[in-house]
Parts: structure tokens; C-alpha cells; sequence
């Protein structure tokens, strides 16, 4: 285990386990006791994403166990995978009728449509689900209970480091602040080519901002092209690229609990964000129905939330919810941010690859 991963696990494990052992013990069994019972006798329940990171997973099973006084035998295993391979592992196995997982989580709305269509999902709507309605209709992003669901949501944000030379007084309030030719070399952007979201967040951008907003910004600041926000966060860490226009908040947050003396700067443009929700659903013949049940009901319940947003620090729809202080400085409240919208119905795989094709054009790439 890495050194920065052991002390964030470390300190996020104490942030979660006050929170939920100052809860009142009714709380803990909000759930129907046929469920928590029959999910026992499955014995197991395992999920896959593309985003929870494996100390993440340890805080969530940890609540997990605490609220339902699940055994030690229970076994909550969780695979963390790409994007596009969590979608084709998954739909591998629909197609072999072979269930290692009970659980889907992964920002691919087009999968959920499609699988939904063709009778993939166990339909099923959790008891919390009414205190996320609203907000996931008022951030834009679609769901279809019973088949599936998306309690989160991430967003891509501008992102730099103050301790770079030239960048300690930088201010990014709007997305017009980053055509700035100060930045030209020093600028990355995400990989539109490889990534849904990134080209969701182009599509969005594009229809809020304007047609010459995107070919501008590339025009002024000839950026250099990256993938993985990994790679990029590292880059603009190390100065080598100080300034990027696409980042997760969340990932922004772990790296600063991990070290204090970063100096990032995160913005939430005024002009709003492109925000982009992470479905769930459970799969019709999973092995553990009810166990996926049951942890599906703790994911939105408030300790779940409180364990998943502590951790990932991403946005939740969660009515009410308290963000955690060390969170809401690199990722507010949803309902302070104005979200882009985008038309995910009309968002096909065709119209991701026109948006695809006109990243090349611009970036002058193939």
C-alpha cells in the first residue's frame, strides 16, 4: 500500500466511523427486516464501478456491516474497472446469462438505456429514492426507475496549481477565463477521442457556451492532450503542465487530504458545470438479489452517502445532505451549481462520435 493511500484511509476511516456511531440506533434499521434477513442468507453481495477507489470500498462495507449488524462472513466484494470495461465486462455476461456481479454502477447512461430496454435489469426502487428525485430532475441528469437509478454525480472543472510560476494570483470564475493566452504550453485538455463523459462535457459546453468557445480556447492555449485524470493531475502537480481545463473535483480532494502543502485551485464556473450522473441498477438473475437490495438501500441511505462522498468527494442528490467541510471546498453543494444541460436522450453513440470527430478537427489530431 502507498504511503498517501494509508494515512487518507486512515483519516477518512475515523471521519466515517464518528458520523455513523452518532446516529441513533433506529436509524441503523430503516431497511424491512425481510430484506436484511433474506440478504444474510445470500451471504454476499458484490458491485462494479469505475470510480470507487479500494479505500473507499473499505469505509462503505464498513458502514455497510455497522447499519444491518451484518455477520464477518458477509462478503461485500467490489471490482473497479474503466469505464468501457465495466460496460463490457457486464454485457459479457448478460450475453452468457453467467452473473458474477449483482451490481452495476458506471457513468454510461447509453448501456443502462439499451440493457433496460432488453429486460437486463431486476426493476427495483429504493425507499430513499424520493430524497434524490427531485434534485437528479433539476441537475439534468437522466434516470428511468425502476430499471435504474444515478444517487451521484461528478463533474469535469478547471484545475491549477498556484505554487506554478506565473500562476499564483490566477482566478478562474467563468469559463472565459480560460482563454487566456498567459496559459498557451501550459494547458492540458482530456481526450475527447477515448471518453463518453469527456465528450458530453464537450457537447455541453459547446451548446451553453457556443460553437467558437472550444476552438478558441484550443487556439489560444494549445493544449496538450490527456486521458486519464491521474496523468493530468500529476502533470499540473508537478508544474509540467500547470493549468487544465477538464478534472475531477473529487480526485482534486483526495490528493489534498493526503497532502496539505498542495496549493490547487478548483473552480465551479458561473456559466455552470456539465453534470454527469453515475447510474446503478441491479442485474436481472444476479446470484445475491437481495443482498444488491440491501446495499442499494444503504448507498442512499445517509451513512452510505456519508461514507461515499467522504471518500470520493463527488456530488451527491442526496436531499438535505451536510457536505463535509474538507468536500465542499472542492466540491459545493449540488444545489449551488448551475448545471449545463445536455439532451442525453438524443446523446447516441452517433452523436458522440460526430463530437469525437470535431475534437479531431479542432485539436488538429487523428
Amino acid at each position: 500500500m502507498r504511503t498517501w493511500q494509508s494515512r487518507l484511509w486512515k483519516g477518512l476511516a475515523c471521519t466515517v466511523l464518528v458520523a455513523t456511531a452518532a446516529l441513533p440506533a433506529a436509524t441503523a434499521w430503516a431497511a424491512d427486516a425481510k430484506l436484511i434477513e433474506a440478504a444474510k442468507q445470500e451471504g454476499e453481495v458484490h458491485y462494479i464501478d469505475a470510480l470507487i477507489q479500494p479505500k473507499t470500498h473499505a469505509l462503505l462495507e464498513r458502514a455497510f456491516r455497522q447499519k444491518y449488524g451484518l455477520p464477518d462472513s458477509f462478503k461485500v466484494t467490489h471490482t473497479l474497472r474503466g469505464t468501457g470495461e465495466v460496460v463490457a465486462s457486464v454485457q459479457q455476461e448478460i450475453k452468457a446469462g453467467q452473473h458474477t456481479y449483482d451490481l452495476v454502477s458506471v457513468g454510461a447512461p447509453g448501456f443502462f438505456k439499451a440493457a433496460a430496454k432488453d429486460g437486463h435489469f431486476l426493476p427495483y426502487v429504493p425507499t430513499e429514492w424520493p430524497r434524490y428525485a427531485a434534485a437528479v430532475k433539476r441537475g439534468g441528469v437522466e434516470v428511468d426507475p425502476p430499471n435504474w437509478i444515478a444517487p451521484v454525480a461528478y463533474a469535469f472543472v478547471p484545475v491549477w496549481n498556484k505554487k506554478c510560476p506565473g500562476f499564483a494570483n490566477v482566478q478562474i470564475t467563468s469559463w472565459k477565463d480560460m482563454l487566456n493566452p498567459a496559459f498557451r504550453g501550459k494547458a492540458i485538455i482530456g481526450d475527447v477521442r477515448k471518453s463518453f463523459t469527456y465528450a458530453a462535457t464537450w457537447a455541453g459546453m459547446e451548446a451553453a457556451l457556443g460553437k467558437d468557445f472550444l476552438p478558441k480556447y484550443v487556439e489560444l492555449t494549445q493544449p496538450v492532450i490527456v486521458f486519464r485524470t491521474e496523468e493530468s493531475l500529476q502533470k499540473v502537480m508537478s508544474c509540467e503542465y500547470p493549468i487544465q481545463l477538464w478534472q475531477l473535483s473529487g480526485r482534486v480532494y483526495q490528493r489534498a487530504q493526503e497532502d496539505k502543502t498542495l496549493d490547487l485551485g478548483v473552480a465551479a464556473p458561473s456559466e455552470g458545470l456539465v453534470l454527469l450522473g453515475v447510474p446503478m441498477a441491479i442485474l436481472k438473475g444476479a446470484k445475491h438479489p437481495n443482498a444488491a437490495k440491501l446495499f442499494t438501500e444503504f448507498f442512499l441511505s445517509d451513512e452510505g452517502m456519508t461514507a461515499f462522498i467522504t471518500g470520493e468527494g463527488v456530488f451527491t442528490f442526496r436531499e438535505g445532505f451536510r457536505v463535509p467541510a474538507a468536500v465542499k471546498k472542492y466540491t459545493p453543494d449540488v444545489s449551488t451549481v448551475k448545471a449545463m444541460p445536455v439532451n442525453w436522450a438524443t446523446f447516441t453513440i452517433p452523436e458522440v462520435r460526430k463530437v469525437q470527430n470535431e475534437f479531431r478537427k479542432v485539436l488538429k489530431v487523428d
